[in-house]
């Protein structure tokens, strides 16, 4: 049998390439940015932070998309699936090895956030007072957010995979006709899901915001965040059985 840390290793190191390339991908547009600005005359010491803080999210929402791409791939693919592993250990260390990789990206996205605000903290610092009035309790804001983060990337995760594979295990038993009819109707579940999830982060971040700098008790968001887990725990022994059961392998 195939070694866990193994097959970890093998599975991060193509997403893991992909990040980076995220990664480099920002910094040339921060620099172009920063190089225009610059050109036009307005460009500070606190320049640089701005523009990090601005295009962070395009590779990170990016890069979450090719995650979630690897991570669906290897579960058909050859390379992978014909790996002598348990199909639990297997799930698993997919699973992980791209939430691994988004931790990756979120301190890299840390540092480069703590390097520009140091750069420009003589001018920030102006603004930051009656922020900080709020709410001075820093720490637990930054952690409750990276937990919210990484739930809700396990859930999306589990949530695609289950379409994906009740899609590759149904279409096992129809023709190739009635598999493009089916394929539709699920490209529409996975964007009625998409859109509901996109509400619902929008919805607990206004909801977190509101609880956490208004000082209410954060007990509604840890239930919150232990049924996320309970049905990120459903989907995943539900995608687990369908790999065992009913997916099979597509050449690559």
């Amino acid at each position: 049998m195939t070694k866990m840390s193994a097959l970890f290793k093998t599975m991060g190191w193509t997403k893991f390439r992909q990040m980076n390339q995220m990664i480099l991908l920002e910094l040339i547009a921060v620099a172009v940015t920063g190089i225009w600005t610059a050109i036009k005359g307005h460009f500070n010491l606190a320049t640089l932070f701005y523009l990090t803080t601005s295009w962070s999210m395009l590779p990170y929402v990016v890069g979450f998309i090719l995650l979630a791409v690897s991570t669906e791939k290897a579960y058909t693919a050859d390379t992978f699936r014909l790996i002598p592993i348990e199909e639990t250990r297997f799930y698993l260390m997919n699973l992980l090895s791209s939430l691994a990789v988004l931790v990756y990206f979120m301190i890299v996205q840390a540092v480069l956030y703590g390097l520009t605000l140091w750069l420009g903290w003589s001018r920030i610092s102006g603004m930051l007072p009656p922020m900080m009035a709020v709410n001075t309790n820093v720490a637990t804001p930054v952690l409750v957010m990276l937990l919210v983060s990484l739930m809700t990337a396990l859930l999306i995760w589990s949530t695609i995979s289950f379409v994906h594979l009740v899609t590759s295990a149904t279409s096992n038993f129809l023709p190739k006709f009635r598999q493009r009819a089916l394929n539709v109707v699920v490209y529409v579940i996975v964007i009625f899901i998409t859109m509901r999830v996109a509400g619902f982060i929008v919805h607990g971040v206004a909801w977190f915001a509101r609880i956490t700098f208004n000082g209410t008790d954060l007990g509604q968001f840890w239930l919150a965040l232990a049924a996320m887990a309970v049905v990120i725990l459903i989907e995943s022994i539900l995608n687990v059985f369908l790999l065992k059961k009913w997916v099979e392998t597509a050449a690559n």
